[in-house]
């Protein structure tokens, strides 16, 4: 049975204790001759739970009847490897899963790193690092065994370490290569390796090649030290009281490991599930927790909401929160894009109603200024034609009446006198009298 991953056992870079890494080397012979791994047909569980009635699987565990507060124990017992192998151990983006699962259970406190490796791949190290430093629950680490370089990486990120005082190693913070040069193998089976680069690809591989060739410096400079650099700024990043003296690369037992700023405590790992409680009361993002199951965060009234990602929030509730998926977000994002537009939209049809009836406004008060003019000038001509009740008479019943007037006098001859008042032009017309066609006009205007 084969190994998933071979090339990366062959060629990879690695966090790895140069013991453990050769511990390992009878098995990578024995996969190279075509054997099979010699492994136990039941895998040891990966996780357990621990509360008051003790420790048992996490696969014999049902979190749905539990009421009692726990501590999820993760297991790191093996060469770190990013993903599963075949007949190996399982990787890390299976064990951020594992802690996943049971992150937003409210009787879930948090997390002991169960974890005796002397290392593995730099793939995916840094990742599951950057993963348990930003986990929502309290994470410890604990280790009776062995925890160096990518383990030791992994087990930083927690809140606390301890360390049991007969441990073997403790730190090999640094990073190696350790690969196979196998062309000698091929060249006794009668293959040879031909390798050829296009006339523009002078430094594809230039590193590795001339790492083959037995100058590794530029290898070391531009492959191995970078990662190297980034593995120490995590670790300062997270370990405050860490000394300048571990970050060469030594391994150290528990009292070294405890002076030097590698780890917080020496003790056991019920010293790492009590720490993790402590922990649990101390953090507000577990003060709101009960061990009934029910997250304070369902009690919100918040369908709006929950029509827009369309799923109630119960479905990803933590403690310390309401966990969105991609697409939910995406989908808040769009509602709230859509409603801006139209909020805009509103605005702007709301500036223009305003002109209008700004405008609006001033056209009636100018009509209403001519209207009170208007009816000013009929007042006018009704009380000089000497019209009665010309006060009463509206504009209508005064434009009425002096055109009646009109009619009358211009029925009579010219030339008689008449009863109208008289003239004081010099054309012997009466002034006073307004045309009732002129009036209906400048009433209409």
């Amino acid at each position: 049975m084969g190994i998933n991953n071979l090339h990366s056992l062959l060629g990879g870079r690695w966090f790895i204790d140069e013991q453990y890494g050769q511990s390992l080397l009878p098995s990578l012979f024995s996969i190279l001759q075509g054997n099979a791994l010699s492994v136990p047909t039941i895998k040891a569980p990966e996780a357990f739970i621990s509360n008051k009635n003790g420790t048992v699987a996490a696969n014999n565990f049902d979190a749905d009847a539990n009421k009692d507060n726990y501590v999820l124990i993760l297991s790191l017992k093996d060469p770190i490897y990013k993903y599963n192998q075949e007949c190996g151990p399982s990787g890390t983006k299976t064990k951020q899963r594992i802690m996943e699962r049971y992150e937003s259970d409210p009787t879930c406190k948090g997390v002991v790193l169960d974890i005796d490796s002397g290392g593995g791949q730099v793939s995916g190290t840094a990742e599951f690092y950057d993963f348990i430093k930003n986990y929502s629950k309290p994470v410890v680490a604990y280790t009776d065994g062995m925890m160096c370089s990518a383990a030791y990486y992994i087990g930083s990120a927690a809140s606390h370490i301890v360390a049991n005082k007969r441990v073997d190693a403790i730190g090999s913070i640094g990073t190696m290569i350790n690969f196979i040069d196998m062309t000698g193998a091929y060249e006794k089976i009668g293959a040879k390796i031909i390798t050829e680069y296009a006339t523009k690809s002078t430094e594809k591989n230039k590193d590795f090649e001339d790492l083959l060739k037995g100058d590794p410096k530029g290898y070391i400079k531009n492959v191995l030290d970078p990662i190297t650099d980034d593995f120490h700024t995590d670790m300062k990043a997270v370990r405050k009281n860490l000394s300048e003296d571990v970050l060469k690369g030594g391994t150290f037992n528990s009292q070294a490991s405890l002076k030097n700023g590698l780890i917080d405590e020496i003790g056991t790992m019920q010293t790492a599930i009590n720490k993790v409680f402590a922990l649990a009361k101390k953090s507000p993002k577990n003060s709101n927790l009960n061990n009934s199951k029910q997250n304070t965060m369902s009690k919100l009234n918040v369908p709006l909401i929950e029509a827009a990602i369309g799923s109630a929030f119960s479905e990803g509730e933590t403690e310390n929160g309401i966990l969105l998926t991609d697409e939910q977000a995406n989908a808040i994002e769009a509602l709230l894009a859509t409603n801006a537009q139209a909020i805009a939209d509103a605005q702007t049809a709301a500036a223009a109603n305003i002109e209008a009836i700004t405008g609006l406004v001033a056209a009636a008060k100018e009509a209403t200024t001519n209207a009170t003019a208007v009816t000013t000038a009929i007042q006018n001509a009704l009380t000089t034609a000497e019209v009665e009740n010309a006060a009463t008479l509206s504009n209508e019943e005064g434009i009425t009446a002096l055109s009646a007037l009109v009619a009358e006098y211009g029925g009579k001859d010219g030339g008689k006198p008449s009863n109208a008042p008289a003239s004081t032009d010099d054309q012997g017309s009466d002034a006073s009298i307004v045309s009732g066609v002129d009036l209906k006009h400048a009433l209409n205007c």
